[in-house]
C-alpha cells in the first residue's frame, strides 16, 4: 500500500508538512529608547499564555465526564455493548489523567465498533495530553474522516496540527467554521480552545469573532477580556488592549496576566508608577512567574531604582537560561549601581544564553526547512528531488521522524528492502507505537516472506486503525501467506466492507475462495 493512498492519509495524516515560525506578536509598536528595555517578548507571545492554555484543555477534559456529552456515533455505527463499556472505561480514565491507560481501553473500544468516531477522538486527546502529538494527529483524522460533522473534533484537530507546526493543515481543518453560525452550535469549553487556536495560528479577526460568541454565553469571564486584549496587541492596537484588560479587572483581580500585559502597555507609554502598581499586582499574584518579576524590574531601571530591579530579578535569577533578558536587566542594573565587573558577568550570561538561543533555532530551521520543500517536491510529482531533501535534512539530525518515514516508503515501493531497514529501525527507535511506522515494518517483513514478523506488527496496527482497509488487507494477504484461509477471509471480507468501491481488494477476496457480494448489495449490509 502505498501510504499516501486516499484512506491510508489517515495513518499518515500526523506527519509535519513543514515549519511555521510565528510572526512577531507585537507588530507597529514603537521602537524603546535605549535607556529602556521593551516588555513585549521577543519570541511569541503564546509561549507566556501556554500554562492558561493547559487550563483552557484541562477545562476540555471535564466535558467528558459529564453524562450526555458524549459526540454522536461515525455515520453507519450501530456500536454494541461492550464497546460502549468499554468506551465508557476509556472516557473515565481519560478524565482521571490517566492517559495510556485510555488508550488501551478506547482501542479495545474500536475492534467490535471501528467505524464508531468516538474511541478515535478520545484516543487522540489522551494522546496529545500524554504529549505524543504526531500519534493524536493520526487519531484525530480518523474521528474527523469518520464523523466530519462533528466540530469538536474539528477543533482539537486544528489545536494539535498547530502543535505540529502544521499551519496550513490546521487552517483547512477550521475552514469549516467560515460558515456563518457554524461556530454558534459549540459549547463555550469549545469556544474558548477554537479562539486560543486562531490566537495561536495569528488569526486574530476570527480569534475576536469568536470571543465575542463566547461572551454571549459567559459575559461575566474576565477571561473574554484577557484575550481580546492579547489579539488587540498583536493586531497593534494598544489602546483597544488596555481597555480590554481593564475589564477583565473589573470583572476579576485575581487576574496576573491582565496586570501584567496592562504594565507592559503602561510602561510603552511612559506611565511608569501606573506601570509599576499594574506589575506589583501581577507579582503578588503569582510570585513563581519571571516574566511579571523581569517586566517590574525593566520598569524599576526606567525610574532610577537599580537596587529594587535587582531584587525583583533575584528571585528569578535561575530562569536566565530560558529567559536571557533576566541576565540582560542583572547586567544593566549593576552597571548603573557602579559595579562594572558583575555587570560584565551577567552581559557575557546573556550573551552565552542568545547565543544558544540562536544556534538552536538556526538548527532547527536547517532540519526542518528541507522537509518542507520535500513534501513541495512530492506534491508535484518529483520524488527523487523529494529524497535528496529528505537524506540533507536527515544529515542535520538522524533522528527526524518524518524524514526516516518517507524514506522507508519509497523504499519499500521501489523493492529496496536492504535500504529501507535502516529507516524503518530508526522509526521503531524514535515511535515504537506509531501506527504509521508499524505498518511499515508490517510491509517490509512481508516482503522479506517473514510472515509471523509482520503478522505481530500489522496487529499492533489494528489495535488502533481496525477502520483501515488498507491493512486488512494487509493481514489478508499474511494470514493467507501462512496459511491460515479463515483469517485471509476475514481480513478481506472487512476490506471489502471498508472499501466497497476497491476492485483490487473485492478480487483477492475472491481469490481466497469467498463469493463477493455486488458492491451495492456490501454497502445495504
Amino acid at each position: 500500500m502505498n501510504v499516501r493512498s486516499a484512506q491510508a492519509r489517515g495513518l499518515r495524516h500526523s506527519l509535519p508538512t513543514g515549519p511555521w515560525r510565528a510572526k512577531n506578536l507585537a507588530p507597529d509598536r514603537a521602537q524603546p529608547s535605549r535607556n529602556s528595555v521593551s516588555l513585549y517578548p521577543a519570541r511569541p507571545l503564546q509561549n507566556e499564555r501556554q500554562p492558561e492554555f493547559f487550563c483552557i484543555v484541562a477545562g476540555i477534559l471535564l466535558l467528558v465526564r459529564l453524562p450526555g456529552g458524549l459526540p454522536a456515533r461515525g455515520v453507519g455505527q450501530t456500536g454494541t455493548v461492550p464497546s460502549e463499556a468499554q468506551l465508557a472505561e476509556g472516557i473515565k480514565l481519560l478524565g482521571a489523567g490517566r492517559f495510556l491507560e485510555s488508550v488501551k481501553a478506547l482501542n479495545s473500544a474500536k475492534q467490535n465498533a471501528s467505524q464508531d468516531s468516538r474511541p478515535y477522538f478520545y484516543c487522540g486527546m489522551a494522546l496529545a495530553q500524554a504529549g505524543r502529538m504526531r500519534d493524536a494527529a493520526s487519531e484525530l483524522g480518523e474521528a474527523v474522516r469518520l464523523a466530519p460533522e462533528q466540530l469538536d473534533y474539528r477543533v482539537f484537530q486544528a489545536h494539535v496540527l498547530n502543535e505540529l507546526k502544521q499551519k496550513a493543515a490546521a487552517e483547512d481543518a477550521l475552514a469549516v467554521f467560515q460558515k456563518e453560525q457554524t461556530a454558534e452550535r459549540l459549547d463555550p469549553a469549545w469556544l474558548r480552545l477554537l479562539a486560543d487556536v486562531y490566537y495561536r495560528l495569528q488569526m486574530m479577526d476570527q480569534a475576536l469573532k469568536i470571543l465575542d460568541l463566547w461572551a454571549k454565553h459567559e459575559p461575566a469571564d474576565p477571561r473574554v477580556d484577557l484575550y481580546r486584549g492579547q489579539a488587540y496587541l498583536v493586531k497593534g492596537q494598544p489602546d483597544m488592549a488596555l481597555a480590554a484588560f481593564q475589564r477583565s479587572l473589573e470583572k476579576s483581580t485575581d487576574n496576573p496576566q491582565a496586570y501584567s500585559e496592562m504594565g507592559a502597555i503602561l510602561y510603552e507609554k511612559n506611565q511608569l508608577p501606573a506601570a509599576k502598581d499594574a506589575l506589583l499586582s501581577a507579582v503578588r499574584e503569582d510570585a513563581n512567574k519571571p516574566e511579571y518579576s523581569s517586566k517590574l524590574a525593566a520598569v524599576y531601571l526606567a525610574m532610577g531604582d537599580p537596587d529594587a530591579a535587582i531584587e525583583s530579578l533575584k528571585r528569578v535569577e535561575a530562569a536566565g537560561p530560558n529567559m536571557p533578558m533576566i541576565y540582560y536587566l542583572l547586567g544593566r542594573a549593576y552597571r548603573s549601581k557602579g559595579n562594572p565587573a558583575r555587570a560584565s558577568g551577567y552581559t557575557e550570561k546573556f550573551r552565552q544564553a542568545t547565543s544558544a538561543e540562536r544556534d538552536l533555532e538556526a538548527r532547527t530551521l536547517q532540519a526542518e526547512r528541507p522537509i518542507a520543500q520535500a513534501q513541495r517536491q512530492l506534491e508535484q510529482g518529483n520524488p527523487a528531488a523529494a529524497r535528496d531533501l529528505f537524506e540533507q535534512a536527515l544529515k542535520v539530525d538522524a533522528d527526524q521522524w518524518e524524514p526516516n518515514a518517507n524514506l522507508a516508503e519509497m523504499d519499500l515501493n521501489s523493492g529496496d528492502l536492504q535500504q529501507a531497514y535502516p529507516h524503518l529501525r530508526k522509526l521503531e527507535q524514535i515511535d515504537p507505537d506509531s501506527a504509521v511506522g508499524n505498518f511499515l515494518i508490517a510491509q517490509y517483513w512481508f516482503k522479506q516472506k517473514e510472515y509471523e514478523r509482520a503478522r505481530m506488527y500489522a496487529e499492533k496496527v489494528k489495535l488502533s486503525r481496525p477502520d483501515n482497509s488498507e491493512l486488512r488487507a494487509l493481514l489478508g494477504d499474511i494470514y493467507l501467506a501462512l496459511g491460515q484461509k479463515q483469517k485471509a477471509v476475514t481480513e478481506y471480507e472487512e476490506a471489502v466492507h471498508l472499501a466497497p468501491e476497491r476492485i483490487d481488494l473485492r478480487e483477492r477476496l475472491r481469490k481466497a475462495g469467498r463469493e463477493v457480494p455486488h458492491p451495492a448489495e456490501s454497502s445495504e449490509q
